[in-house]
């Protein structure tokens, strides 16, 4: 499967604006390689941007203000292996561009109309850096950018008529100070292991041959080597070069009732990844691990009814949770406009919650961008995050702004991402929980978790250990197993690895669970901690749409994410409800798998494991 890392150009409309002139050669202009091409490129943007700035008009329509270029290049590695074969194995180069224009003010421009943000007409390049090239293009795709901003204007307006109330706020506020203007970065010089790790995703692939009851399964490893330059109409010119990768096993089998089970886990990394022994025994140890927890989640009962109690989620399960809620819903982007009003659906949850408890008053919350999975030293408009203590005693302190405003808060403060592939939107970086009261052992915790559930009139309770990573697997491939939230509901994953607890202490592994979609308000009834928040590294998509609970699959998983780390103890809350998945199963294939013939069906997964 070839990674679809960066999105290709739209056909441009036909010109507003005349072509620009071709610059007379210099004669004594030798061929300009590396920074001296960049900057020549970068200057040429410059050029063009204020080039139509100046002379883009339409009749009866607002003048551009604003203008941002987003310039990728990208160098990718994408190999998939099954089953000790390789199915894929693409190394090329990869350069596109993206274009945004506002129109009319930054007290109201065409930007915040549902479907329409971040639709920005996109362009290849030259896989070096060509002024002419890219200057020809941009003349395109400005016009066709202008074009598409007058448009949705015009479709705005009507709707700011006919709503009442308070005006809404500005559409965009004040530009960084001081200007960041970045210099060129020196290119890298080291190559990728192309063949090691070729070789690599073949041994480790070939593992899947000592797990029977797997019915299918890939080792992928994915590699993006990223330049993006941002240059916009203010003097900012940006930077962002990244080496990132991932070494990841999917696979799906299907339980004797024929319900079709999916499971899939990662090794994020953030630098080129060479075919090391340590590397191989990482990956040995992941495809192990996912095919044995796959296979004992096969031949796991189902979840025996619907169930209201208490939830304790444990492991990564705490981590995944929040980076599903508050990592989403902490955003200050207001709602999109539609034909009726805002669109409160996909508005951050807690934009309305500031200075009222969204936590336990014994927890704080705070994104710090300076170190860990997520750091980040600029945002993707030229401002520099700072930490910020989103949640204090369990009231809402701040939220993620990028320029645009809300009603409670005017400015940015760094929280702007992109990815690679030009996914924006306000986004965490190192986002950590903190516990003023003493967190409490596992077996302490389970013990708790069992008490309440007596008080719900439960004689068991239930542990989620992992929560399903969408942007590994992708969708959900069963109809039955979708759940969807209404109104201001939070849909959450599908439950991966999850236990139930009798009273005696017992574990044993359950399938068929679905968390039904939740308020945010469910986090204040987190009723006991932890005692230790590991950090949790993440890539996810960013903005209102994004989180844990996006779906890019291993296709968007470099390119339509940003990196980020969660750290949380175990989290012990009331208020979810876990129900029982209904779906219509497919009969099992007539012919026996080729690696099951003659031995018996997998065996039921033993209990788990009572140690911490």
């Amino acid at each position: 499967m070839k990674a679809a890392l960066l999105a290709l150009l739209l056909a441009p409309a036909a010109p507003a604006v005349a072509p620009p002139a071709t610059p007379a050669p210099s004669p004594a202009a030798p061929a300009t390689p590396g920074a001296e091409a960049a900057e020549s490129e970068i200057a040429a943007v410059e050029q063009e941007i204020a080039r139509g700035l100046a002379g883009l008009r339409l009749p009866d329509s607002p003048a551009p203000y604003h203008a941002t270029v987003y310039v990728v290049r990208a160098e990718v590695l994408s190999i998939d292996g099954s089953f000790g074969g390789i199915i894929t194995d693409v190394h090329e180069d990869q350069a596109a561009a993206g274009v945004d224009i506002r129109v009319g003010t930054p007290e109201r421009d065409q930007t915040g109309v549902f479907g329409q943000d971040g639709a920005w007409p996109r362009f290849n390049l030259s896989l070096g850096p060509s002024a002419e090239l890219t200057r020809h293009k941009l003349w395109l795709a400005l016009d066709q950018a202008f074009r598409r901003a007058t448009g949705t204007y015009a479709q705005k307006l009507p709707i700011l008529a006919r709503l009442a109330g308070e005006p809404l706020p500005p559409d965009f506020s004040g530009k960084p100070e001081p200007i960041v203007r970045q210099p060129v970065p020196a290119p890298p010089t080291d190559a990728l292991d192309r063949e090691g790790l070729r070789e690599l995703v073949r041994a480790l692939s070939k593992r899947f041959a000592d797990h029977p009851a797997i019915d299918n399964g890939d080792v992928f490893v994915q590699v993006l080597r990223s330049h993006v330059t941002t240059i916009t109409s203010e003097g900012v010119v940006l930077h962002e070069q990244r080496d990132r990768a991932v070494l990841a096993v999917m696979a799906d089998t299907r339980a004797l009732d024929g319900m079709h089970l999916d499971h899939g886990a990662a090794i994020h990394l953030q630098e080129l990844p060479r075919a090391t022994e340590e590397l191989r025994k990482r990956g040995e140890q992941l495809v192990d691990g996912v095919l044995t927890e796959l296979t004992q989640m096969a031949a796991a009962p189902m979840l025996d009814d619907d169930y209201d109690g208490p939830i304790l989620f444990a492991g990564p399960a705490s981590a995944q949770l929040l980076a599903s809620t508050i990592a989403v819903h902490t955003g200050g982007t207001p709602a999109p406009l539609g034909e009726n009003g805002r669109v409160r659906e996909f508005e951050p949850h807690w934009q309305d919650s500031l200075g009222k408890s969204v936590l336990p008053a014994f927890l704080d919350l705070e994104d710090d961008p300076r170190e860990g999975f997520g750091r980040v030293a600029i945002d993707a408009q030229g401002f520099v995050p700072k930490p910020l203590t989103l949640v204090k005693n369990g009231v809402l302190q701040d939220l993620l702004m990028t320029r645009t405003p809300n009603t409670h808060r005017k400015e940015s403060n760094g929280r702007a991402r992109l990815s690679p592939g030009l996914a924006w939107g306000a986004t965490i970086s190192n986002l950590t929980l903190h516990s003023k009261k003493r967190g409490s052992p596992r077996k302490a915790l389970e013990k708790e978790l069992l008490r309440r559930a007596r008080e719900d009139g439960y004689e068991y309770a239930y542990i989620v250990e992992s929560l399903r990573d969408g942007n590994i697997l992708g969708p959900v491939a069963r109809e039955g197993a979708t759940s969807f939230s209404t109104g201001r509901k939070v849909g959450l994953p599908l439950p991966a690895k999850i236990y139930r607890l009798d009273a005696s202490g017992k574990k044993t592994l359950v399938r068929g669970a679905l968390l039904a979609p939740v308020s945010m308000r469910v986090l204040r009834r987190i009723r006991a901690v932890g005692q230790s928040a590991p950090a949790l590294p993440l890539r996810i998509a960013p903005g209102a749409s994004g989180g844990f609970v996006a779906e890019t699959g291993m296709d968007g998983i470099l390119s339509n994410t940003v990196d980020v780390s969660v750290s949380s103890p175990d989290l012990l809350l009331d208020g979810l409800e876990l129900l029982v998945e209904r779906s219509e199963n497919e009969r099992l294939p007539i012919l026996e798998h080729p690696l099951r013939r003659g031995q018996n069906p997998p065996p039921a997964p033993a209990a788990a494991d009572d140690a911490e």
